[in-house]
């Protein structure tokens, strides 16, 4: 998984548009929809809106793929607590 896919992975799973997310990060128009299309680079500019806007995705899981430590955790709390409200939702 590379950068481009991590960045779709964010527009898919806040639900948006790609031209939605170019103006929630402060992108110009098709600056992220060239790069995903082509797979070409991402500019500092649009890593730097991401972060800003999507601060529960971190600059080095967008860079990397990886987490740290206490990132790993949160993500995995953060699945279980979603699982649990899911088990709610279905009870009530």
């Amino acid at each position: 998984m590379e950068i481009n896919d991590r960045i779709r992975q964010i527009i898919d799973e806040k639900d948006l548009s790609i031209s939605k997310f170019e103006r929630i990060i402060g992108a110009g128009q098709n600056a992220v929809s060239t790069c995903l299309r082509r797979h070409s680079s991402v500019s500092h500019e649009v890593l730097a809106g991401v972060v800003k806007n999507f601060p529960e995705y971190s600059l080095n899981w967008i860079l990397t793929g990886k987490n740290s430590d206490n990132e790993e955790i949160i993500f995995r709390l953060k699945d279980k607590i979603r699982e649990i409200e899911n088990e709610i939702n279905k009870i009530t």
